[in-house]
């Protein structure tokens, strides 16, 4: 791809995104600049780099964009696999229990509705689906989103015919993995703001929701991407064997799936 489509895409195509996320919300506006910032700290921090340790921006740029694109993957992977997991455990009340799973709001739900939402947190089908979920689907797939643009360098690098050629920096290991975090990551924060913006949040509670996504979300998901590619630079050129692909992935899994069952968890515990 040429640095004129990379070029478009940061000019064009992420102000002509963050348009199409205010559309029927136009509150969300108001926190784009505020989502923004961990993505604009980033670029930041590149550029105080010194040259040779600069990962190339339009290499970035596409991993932002692809990582964006790329999370709809991961969502439809991820809601095959709750079906698939659900319907053993569940039985004939999967739907219902994805129902609940996925409703947004208990407003204006009955007493029979709450106590039903209850009784299926406190099932061990739920806890059991809550660390398939946090580990696999959470942790797992989105991990490996991150590890691939690292894969893809790594892979077109070791064609090169000397050992200085196929070095890379470890910063520019760190700026991809970065990178792809904070694609998803981003959109993610979108999608919740406007979430809260369509369900009826205002004031001091949706600046609490985009405080949360922006100073919880997207600093956690970099800061397992930052131990990825720690892990993948403490390598070297060893080959990717699944026994090294666990000691690159495993802690950040473990960490990121850690996170999201601890918070999973308390929901649970307090019957939703």
């Amino acid at each position: 791809m040429s640095a004129t489509v990379a070029k478009g895409l940061r000019w064009i195509g992420m102000p002509a995104f963050m348009g199409l996320t205010t559309l029927g919300a136009p509150l969300v506006a108001v926190a784009l600049p505020f989502i923004m910032l961990p993505t604009l700290g980033v670029l930041y921090k590149r550029h105080t780099l010194p040259q040779n340790r600069q990962a190339d921006l339009n290499a970035v740029t596409y991993i932002y964009f692809g990582s964006i694109f790329g999370i709809a993957a991961v969502l439809l992977g991820q809601g095959l696999l709750t079906y698939a997991i659900t319907k053993p455990l569940f039985g004939n009340q999967a739907g219902v229990y994805i129902t609940e799973l996925l409703r947004n709001t208990v407003k204006d739900l009955t007493p029979e509705q709450i106590a039903l939402r209850a009784q299926l947190a406190s099932s061990w089908q739920h806890w059991v689906f809550l660390v398939a979920m946090t580990y696999g689907m959470a942790g797992g797939i989105e991990e490996l989103l991150k590890y691939a643009p690292i894969a893809y360098l790594r892979r077109r690098r070791q064609h090169r015919p000397s050992a200085d050629e196929r070095a890379i920096p470890k910063e520019v290991y760190l700026q991809y993995a970065v990178a792809a975090a904070l694609g998803f990551s981003t959109i993610e924060n979108m999608a919740f703001t406007r979430v809260a913006v369509k369900a009826g949040e205002g004031g001091w509670k949706l600046a609490l929701t985009i405080f949360e996504r922006v100073v919880a979300g997207a600093p956690g998901h970099c800061l397992t991407a930052a131990l990825l590619a720690i892990n993948v630079a403490k390598m070297g050129e060893y080959p990717t064997t699944p026994r090294n692909l666990w000691r690159i992935l495993g802690g950040p899994i473990l960490w990121h799936g850690t996170f999201d069952f601890m918070l999973f968890a308390i929901c649970a515990l307090e019957g939703n």
